[in-house]
């Protein structure tokens, strides 16, 4: 982590969220657009995770970036509201966050328990898909890896069962968290064909439109960038993911996923 970066819990207000990102994360993105979905005014702070070999650096984070989030990780949200600095973290949360911080416009179905639904395929896509995507990546043997493959196409086709029939988008008609949650993980799909050839089952054509559908807004397009300018916004993700899937991947999401 870049050590000049300046403390930026020195300048936090309560007009305005603090956003600790990386461009790297598909947990920090997820944030990122729903920020711009909802048009909450925000400053956005890009943590480097890495060290100047390229190399996760988990030790080397500045006590500020620890204060906010004990556990190290992006995304981060904080501000200061009557002298008491609050910190929100892990991205789902996060999001909840901006549902209630800025109730307009909602990116959650008004109907409880169509709102509950969507809940229900978050959490299952944190629980299950989450960990066979990155297991998929880490694991080194082929047995472990013909598991984690399967484990990711079971989710895969749970998640066409369950697309709602009317589109384009995963609720129907509105864009929601769940694109939110989902997306991406899906917009790295060309790391697991590019290391493990592993690709969207084609039975999965709901799935495969929606994609399509959802990188083309400007929230998802303002949000998928490459931190190296050399190379396109594909190529920088597969490096970005080289140590994981060589097995040499220190950071936080590599020990959580690697059993």
């Amino acid at each position: 982590m870049d050590e000049q970066v300046e403390d930026p819990t020195k300048h936090l207000s309560s007009d305005k969220l603090l956003f600790l990102n990386s461009p790297e994360c598909p947990f920090a993105q997820r944030t990122w657009i729903a920020l711009i979905e909802k048009n909450v005014l925000y400053s956005k702070v890009d943590i480097n995770l890495r060290n100047a070999s390229g190399q996760y650096a988990p030790d080397n984070k500045p006590e500020w970036f620890l204060r906010l989030n004990p556990n190290g990780k992006v995304p981060v949200l904080a501000y200061e509201e009557e002298r008491t600095i609050h910190q929100i973290y892990e991205s789902n949360i996060c999001n909840e966050f901006l549902e209630d911080y800025q109730p307009s416009p909602s990116l959650l179905p008004p109907h409880p328990a169509v709102r509950a639904r969507a809940r229900i395929i978050i959490a299952r896509f944190s629980e299950a898909f989450v960990p066979a995507f990155y297991r998929l990546l880490l694991r080194q043997d082929s047995e472990g890896q013909q598991q984690a493959a399967q484990a990711l196409s079971t989710e895969l086709h749970w998640l066409e069962a369950h697309f709602d029939s009317m589109g384009p988008y995963f609720m129907g008609t509105e864009f929601s968290l769940v694109d939110i949650s989902l997306l991406p993980f899906f917009l790295r799909f060309g790391v697991l064909q590019h290391y493990r050839g592993f690709s969207l089952p084609s039975e999965c054509s709901k799935l495969a439109a929606w994609v399509q559908e959802v990188s083309k807004r400007a929230s998802v397009q303002e949000t998928s960038v490459s931190a190296k300018p050399e190379l396109s916004y594909e190529k920088y993700l597969v490096w970005v993911y080289e140590r994981y899937a060589d097995g040499s991947a220190k950071s936080t999401s590599a020990a959580d996923f690697k059993d």
